[in-house]
């Protein structure tokens, strides 16, 4: 299984600095797909990235990342991939939740049908959350990939998570932190 990122220009530096870090981490071979034809707006933007991603990929299940999921563990992906293929679905990603705010993370296996099972054009949400509403049944909910955004205020604004001084939130069994916007987990180790 491959582990894939789509790099905006606005992202490389921070592309750079994840596809570094998993190299010393374990030797995991990231495959980085420059963005084309880049738009500006979300959700747009974001499911464009994975339309290119699975294209690239084709009829192989492969790992999506984004520069703010940080492997935390040496075997991450081969780990993640065995439970995947035990669990007989054709997407695993995370179980945490924050509802109302945050229903789904993105980050995540995705198998070989990606590009025909979620839709071309989807404007209403990102291409996750479409999942989470449209074909649950074909998601495996893992508790390996972790995922939080932040502590929300009333209003849903998340205060992203800061490490190390958060870093008591990350469960001992997780092998994928998603969102340690700031990179600081890389800069910690």
């Amino acid at each position: 299984m491959k582990a894939v990122i789509v790099m905006a220009e606005r992202q490389a530096e921070e592309v750079d600095r994840l596809v570094s870090y998993i190299n010393d981490l374990d030797g995991t071979e990231v495959v980085v797909i420059p963005a084309v034809d880049e738009v500006d707006s979300y959700p747009a933007r974001n499911n464009y990235s994975l339309r290119q991603a699975a294209q690239a990929i084709g009829e192989e299940a492969f790992f999506w990342l984004e520069p703010d999921s940080i492997p935390l563990k040496a075997g991450w992906l081969d780990l993640l991939e065995e439970e995947y293929r035990g669990s007989g679905k054709e997407f695993m990603l995370s179980y945490d939740k924050n509802p109302p705010f945050d229903l789904i993370g993105g980050i995540g296996i995705y198998g070989p049908s990606t590009r025909w099972l979620i839709p071309r054009d989807i404007d209403r949400w990102g291409w996750d959350t479409w999942m989470a509403y449209h074909i649950p049944h074909a998601i495996y909910w893992s508790q390996r990939i972790q995922h939080s955004y932040g502590n929300y205020d009333a209003e849903g604004i998340a205060d992203p998570h800061r490490f190390p001084r958060d870093a008591g939130i990350i469960r001992h069994d997780s092998l994928i932190f998603h969102r340690d916007k700031y990179q600081d987990i890389i800069t910690t180790k």
